[in-house]
């Protein structure tokens, strides 16, 4: 890890007296919160949307708990694996994500919305985004490849040999990626991307003259992409001049969603009270769910759920310096930049600081796809977290000390009854 970096994070290893599973527990706890938070917001607006089509809202609402159920379960299961078993199924994520996004451009399976088409057709669950889980196999992807091509990041390596060892198996796949969620159209996801791969390189030791050359080359094809696109083009004029927008078309959306917030002052409305999901925000659960989350709970709520998010951040710096393995640190990095850059593209999207990218909140959101990923993304964090120094006895010792409860507890039921 960079030398000023370990300073930022207060130095590099465990500290003595700290406790070693404070990441763990947090990290758990701060997840599930947010899936809470977003479980309910996505109820309160299904029950007006879903209603207003003629459907039952409450059996909608059961077929998108199944995607928290799997989440959940994919979660644990990958929290209990070793750091070698994500090593070993980096490569074939990778390869296995990248093939279902070439699904969608295959004619009858693909589906598009709002220009959009990065959406898979799937009997019975109806459609997933398989761009979603590219991120999480990008992140285990970068971790073993930067890993195993260390020399490449050395100070002193010139620039040529540098480019040689990262083309093949970092630059290119990269590229693959990003061609394959540009295809259809989705550049809020690259831009999503690009932070990921951003933030790994750089917990990988890339230097900052990299970063300079690659963020000048990323600007350039994010104007030039906008340029080209219509949409893309009202969307950030209307940003710059939002008082010159049209209120009827592309700036309808964001006015509404200041208002949303405007309207849930310091405590909001109540739970279920929104005004604006009742078809004034068209993205009410997806992109816009942080407004709606405003009006309802107020200024509070939403300082609850950024400091939720900061939690997470906080504890992927926490994995990354008491960790001393480079693996760890560049999955980590990747996975925060991922998580929580995303959440503040979205919140700052819906607060007039950014240009609308269709960007979900990341466990707040509606989206299956979404959300199973973001719970597998977790679920590696705590994995990661369990292998922390001094955590696998701490969480030995705590799982025997509840067994010996509960042992203890059960006779006594028994006996009473």
């Amino acid at each position: 890890m960079r030398a000023w970096w370990r300073r930022v994070l207060g130095g590099d290893g465990p500290r003595p007296g700290e406790p070693a599973t404070l990441t763990y527990y947090a990290l758990l706890l701060s997840a599930l919160v947010l899936l809470l938070f977003g479980l309910v917001m996505v109820f309160s607006v299904q029950s007006v949307t879903v209603a207003a089509q003629g459907q039952d809202a409450v059996t909608e609402f059961l077929k998108y708990l199944v995607f928290a159920v799997v989440g959940l379960a994919g979660m644990a299961a990958i929290a209990r694996a070793r750091v070698r078993t994500l090593k070993r199924l980096a490569l074939p994520a990778f390869i296995l994500a990248c093939l279902s996004q070439l699904l969608v451009y295959v004619p009858g399976a693909g589906s598009c919305v709002g220009g959009n088409c990065n959406w898979v057709r799937v009997p019975g669950l109806g459609t997933i985004q398989p761009s979603e889980f590219i991120k999480l196999a990008l992140c285990l992807y970068l971790g073993v490849m930067v890993t195993t091509r260390q020399d490449a990041f050395l100070p002193g390596v010139d620039t040529w040999r540098r480019f040689r060892r990262l083309a093949g198996w970092i630059v290119a796949p990269v590229l693959l990626a990003v061609a394959l969620v540009l295809g259809g159209g989705d550049l809020g996801t690259v831009i999503v991307l690009a932070l990921l791969v951003a933030g790994a390189l750089w917990m990988g030791g890339l230097g900052w003259r990299w970063f300079a050359a690659l963020g000048v080359l990323g600007l350039g094809g994010f104007t030039l992409l906008s340029a080209l696109s219509a949409n893309r083009r009202a969307r950030i004029i209307a940003w710059w001049h939002p008082d010159g927008a049209d209120p009827l078309d592309v700036g309808y959306q964001p006015k509404h969603g200041r208002w949303a917030l405007g309207t849930g002052n310091w405590w909001g409305v109540g739970p279920g009270s929104s005004r604006q999901k009742w078809g004034y925000l068209t993205q009410a659960d997806s992109d816009y769910i942080f407004a709606v989350l405003g009006e309802e709970f107020g200024l509070i709520g939403t300082l609850i759920v950024i400091a939720l998010f900061a939690v997470i951040g906080w504890c992927c710096m926490r994995i990354i310096r008491r960790s001393r393995s480079l693996y760890v640190s560049v999955v980590s990095g990747g996975v925060a930049a991922w998580i929580v850059g995303q959440a503040v593209i979205n919140m700052c999207v819906v607060v007039g600081l950014l240009p609308v990218l269709g960007v979900p909140l990341p466990l707040i959101s509606k989206g299956g796809s979404a959300l199973v990923s973001v719970l597998l993304a977790i679920g590696v964090l705590l994995a990661l977290a369990r292998h922390e120094p001094g955590a696998p006895e701490a969480l030995r010792a705590s799982g025997a000390a509840v067994r010996r409860t509960l042992a203890v507890i059960a006779p006594r039921r028994r006996n009473r009854a």
